[in-house]
C-alpha cells in the first residue's frame, strides 16, 4: 500500500512539472510614453503688448528716412482650433514713439494698429502662427513756421509669432510685424506741401488672457 501511495505522489509531481513546462512566458508589454497634453486655444482673448519698432519714414526727398522708438498697446481676438491647426482674427492698437527729425522737420508715428487674420500650428502648449491684414496709423509731420499736420494712413501688414500657454487662461507671445502705411499729403496748398509715409518693423512681446 505504501508503495502505491509513493507511486501516486511521484506521478502527480511529474504531471505538475509537465504542465508548468507547457505554460509559455509572455514578456511585459512596453510602456508607451504619454502623449503631450494639448492646450485649448479656442475662444476669445484680450491682452497687452510692448516692443520696439524701426523703419523708414519718407517725406519727399527722403531726408526723414529712419524712424525708431518704443510702442505699447492692447489687442483682442478669437481663435478656432481644429488640431493641430488654428485659425482666428485679431485687432490691436498701440501708442507709438517712433519718430525721426532732420533740421526743422520731423515725422512722428503716434499710433499704429492692425486688423489681421491668423493661421497657426499647435503642439502641446505651443502655437506657431503667421498673420496678415490691414494696418493703420497716425502720422504727424512737423515743419518750423507751419506747425503740425496729423493724418491717418491705411496700408497693410504681415507678421509671424510664437505663443505659449502658461496656464489654462494665460498665454505669452513673441511676435514680429512688418507694416507699410503708404504715403499721405501734408501741408497741402502751402509751399511746404509734401508727401510722407512710413514702413516699419516691430518686435513685440505680449500677454493674453483667454476667456
Amino acid at each position: 500500500m505504501r508503495h502505491l501511495i509513493l507511486a501516486g505522489v511521484a506521478l502527480l509531481a511529474l504531471s505538475s512539472v509537465a504542465v508548468a513546462a507547457d505554460i509559455s512566458y509572455e514578456p511585459p508589454q512596453p510602456v508607451v510614453p504619454a502623449a503631450p497634453t494639448g492646450f485649448d486655444w479656442n475662444g476669445f482673448y484680450a491682452g497687452v503688448h510692448g516692443g520696439y519698432g524701426w523703419g523708414g519714414g519718407t517725406k519727399d526727398a527722403d531726408f526723414l528716412d529712419s524712424l525708431s522708438g518704443g510702442l505699447f498697446g492692447v489687442q483682442a481676438g478669437y481663435n478656432y482650433q481644429a488640431d493641430p491647426w488654428l485659425v482666428g482674427f485679431e485687432t490691436d492698437i498701440a501708442y507709438s514713439g517712433l519718430s525721426d527729425t532732420a533740421g526743422s522737420a520731423a515725422l512722428d508715428l503716434n499710433w499704429i494698429g492692425s486688423t489681421t487674420g491668423r493661421i497657426g500650428f499647435t503642439y502641446d502648449k505651443w502655437l506657431f502662427y503667421g498673420k496678415g491684414g490691414v494696418a493703420y496709423g497716425n502720422l504727424e509731420a512737423k515743419q518750423a513756421g507751419l506747425g503740425n499736420d496729423s493724418q491717418w494712413a491705411v496700408g497693410w501688414t504681415a507678421g509671424a509669432g510664437i505663443e505659449y500657454g502658461f496656464t489654462k487662461n494665460l498665454t505669452g507671445r513673441l511676435e514680429y510685424d512688418y507694416v507699410d502705411l503708404g504715403k499721405k499729403t501734408f501741408f497741402e496748398g502751402t509751399e511746404a506741401q509734401s508727401e510722407a509715409g512710413a514702413t516699419t518693423n516691430a518686435v513685440k512681446a505680449g500677454l493674453n488672457y483667454k476667456f
